[in-house]
């Protein structure tokens, strides 16, 4: 068996030195290619099989290796940036030091298994060839969505759509025409083709944090180094540069691939979120009495929510965040191997969750805690007769101990002071506001039924949204009721459960939907609960129908789910010409106001680098509209927050060493944006501009100025 494990650590040694001839010498697209999948796979699996961290099937070791390798990425890259600047190296995150040191990393692994291995592993990762045909979903996905930005014809996104529709039916009605050991690569077709088809939409970055994660990440990178001391007036970047995800793993992406900043945030970090459905799908197949199939459904439920591929709202650093918070639960709860292995795992996706997503690691905390607590207090006053919890003491406090250690001592504590605001906030105003719906976002409004709904086709569409959220709730109750906790495991159970009160507490504590956003607490707490979504549905089926048989239950379920989705991706919207939320379908026919609040375009970038090069930060500010300085003024401008001001109807006067920025929204609709307020007209500031000059013109976006 030697002979077989020297010919896959051959393939290793032959990939590194084709890797370091791509980037050394700087071979495009050579370099892109061989780059990303030299770091999406090589060091991970090396260290899966040096620390013998194997799962028990090819997928788990799949996912293990990602996640050991995004992990290792980011704390190689943490111990560089500390380290290296000791011997005098300013740039320690610079591209020769970073392949220097990966190189050292691979051949230190390849040599300790070449020592004691005995088995071909690189094997257990090869797919099949039958399961390439499902690449067109995701092909079509991204030809779709070119042809939509470039020529306005949506028809290849409505083929990718009724593509993942049938996928999605055969699988459940016509099981022989996709087995169910295709599952893994179907929902990776759906996840990364449902995910594509909104994070392409133009060539330039959209939506809304990730124009700060853009600052960050760019800040880091040029200097190839992340400054950990970072302040800025702007909570919010203090935030996202104390997180990894958003400086040093994005930087070490750019620095071997090449790659433009703006690709590796729309298309690496979607391709790594697409990952978590497939540990998902491995966590429920692990329930009791969950087969494959439901598995399968729980799976399309969670990826046909606007709020998991809508990219629109969901940060970069969530997308990483949310990887090691289901493998965390995978390895918790879905995976039977030595507790030395289990906590060395735990420790590791743990570290990688903390770095990642500060809001994720506190509801992981609260979770895995709760849990704990439960379990104990039910064995002392003898409702639980024995432990049944694999949480341990140890499990909390360790991950307590990282994940404030890192919080306090990074970006001037303001991940951790985020938690305080948000207890205060609570606390203070719950009894004032208890019964006071303005205390609740319109989303969570919404969400409940409370508000009208934009059209008579809208509020068809949320009857299906309503009927998913009763399945969830339903399949909760059942369990409850009928003690089917065992059908799910115990510690599966109690997550469960408060993750649908997590839910509720959006709804009755006021202001709490605020502090994460209520659509983000929505697809959280639905990682979890997804699997209620079917085991409720086909309760309620059986029941209707009257049949014991799981197949017909399963099928109608698909009555809900495919009108959901369709409702979901606007494709019944854009059909019927109604307001559609999906700019990679109607971006034709979007309100301008609107659309020019999701992305950024072309010319705007350009006067923005261009006062980004022109301006005196020393001496001189810029005024602009609230998304004008939250969105391109801060990502492609790369302007420090103290930098911009917000243009308002208020703003009092505008001396000569302040500029004023337009955007084409600005010229064209004479319209204003306002943080949190309705826009109001240009010409109400109009007395204010008129003895300014133009002294940078580029289409529709002009900077403003007294020389």
């Amino acid at each position: 068996m030697k002979k077989n494990v020297s010919v896959s650590i051959g393939f290793v040694l032959f990939f590194q030195v084709l890797t370091d001839l791509a980037v050394l010498l700087n071979l495009s697209p050579v370099r892109e290619i061989v780059g990303c999948i030299y770091l999406a796979l090589i060091p991970g699996v090396l260290v899966l099989q040096v620390l013998n961290l194997d799962g028990r099937d090819a997928l788990e070791n799949f996912l293990l290796s990602i996640g050991l390798q995004i992990a290792l990425l980011m704390f190689v890259g943490l111990s560089m940036n500390i380290l290296i600047p000791i011997v005098g190296i300013t740039s320690p995150l610079s591209t020769v030091p970073l392949l220097a040191t990966l190189n050292g990393i691979t051949l230190l692994a390849s040599l300790v298994i070449y020592l004691r291995s005995s088995r071909n592993w690189m094997s257990d990762l090869i797919p099949s060839r039958n399961l390439i045909p499902l690449v067109v979903i995701p092909v079509l996905s991204v030809i779709g969505v070119l042809v939509s930005d470039l020529y306005g014809i949506n028809s290849i996104v409505f083929i990718m759509l009724l593509s993942v529709v049938g996928l999605i039916v055969f699988g459940i009605v016509y099981p022989k025409s996709l087995p169910r050991s295709f599952y893994p690569l179907a929902i990776l077709a759906v996840s990364s083709a449902l995910l594509l088809h909104t994070s392409l939409v133009t060539n330039f970055i959209s939506g809304y944090d990730i124009h700060g994660e853009y600052h960050v990440f760019k800040s880091t990178d040029n200097a190839a180094f992340w400054n950990a001391t970072y302040a800025s007036y702007d909570l919010g970047l203090n935030k996202a540069n104390s997180m990894l995800s958003d400086t040093i793993l994005p930087t070490i992406y750019s620095k071997i691939t090449n790659i433009e900043a703006t690709w590796i945030l729309k298309i690496l970090f979607p391709l790594l979120l697409a990952l978590v459905p497939l540990v998902l799908y491995k966590l429920y197949c692990g329930r009791a009495h969950f087969g494959k199939k439901h598995a399968f459904l729980a799976v399309m439920l969670l990826v046909s929510n606007l709020v998991f591929f809508g990219t629109d709202g969901f940060p970069d650093k969530q997308m990483i965040g949310e990887f090691f918070f289901v493998l965390l639960f995978l390895v918790i709860l879905g995976m039977d191997i030595a507790s030395v292995k289990k906590s060395l795992l735990f420790v590791v996706f743990g570290a990688g969750l903390v770095v990642s997503h500060y809001s994720m690691s506190y509801i992981f905390l609260f979770l895995i805690s709760f849990v704990w607590i439960v379990n104990t207090v039910g064995q002392r006053i003898g409702r639980i007769s024995q432990k049944t919890t694999r949480i341990t003491p140890w499990m909390i406090l360790i991950f307590f101990a990282m994940s404030f250690g890192w919080y306090i001592y990074t970006a001037e504590s303001t991940g951790f002071n985020a938690i305080v605001g948000v207890v205060d906030q609570i606390s203070t105003s719950f009894l004032r506001d208890f019964l006071s719906p303005s205390s609740r976002t319109d989303i969570v409004l919404r969400g409940v039924g409370i508000g009208e709904a934009a059209s008579t086709g809208h509020q068809i569409g949320r009857i299906f949204f309503y009927a998913a959220e009763a399945f969830v709730a339903l399949g909760v109750a059942e369990m409850l009721y009928k003690k089917k906790q065992a059908k799910f495991g115990h510690d599966y159970a109690m997550l469960a459960v408060m993750s649908f009160a997590i839910l509720v507490m959006c709804i009755i504590v006021p202001n709490f939907a605020r502090f994460f956003r209520a659509e983000r607490f929505y697809q959280v707490s639905l990682l979890l609960l997804a699997p209620f979504f079917v085991s409720g549905g086909e309760s309620f089926f059986k029941f209707i129908s009257r049949k014991t048989s799981q197949i017909a239950p399963l099928s109608l379920i698909l009555l809900i789910l495919i009108p959901f989705l369709f409702f979901e991706t606007s494709f019944i919207y854009e059909i019927s010409g109604d307001y559609s939320y999906s700019v990679a379908l109607s971006k034709y026919r979007m309100n301008k106001v609107e659309l020019y609040q999701r992305i950024t375009d072309e010319s705007e970038i350009g006067a923005a680098t261009w006062l980004s090069a022109n301006l005196d930060f020393s001496k001189s500010y810029v005024y602009a509209d609230y998304t004008s300085l939250s969105h391109v003024l801060t990502s492609y401008g790369m302007m420090p927050a103290e930098n911009v001001l917000p243009l308002t109807n208020t703003t009092a006067f505008i001396d000569d060493m302040t500029l004023v920025y337009l955007r084409e929204v600005n010229v064209d609709e004479e319209i204003v944006i306002a943080q949190n307020l309705p826009a109001w007209n240009l010409s109400d500031i109009q007395p204010l501009l008129k003895d300014l000059n133009v002294i940078y013109s580029n289409e529709n976006n002009i900077v403003l100025g007294n020389n």
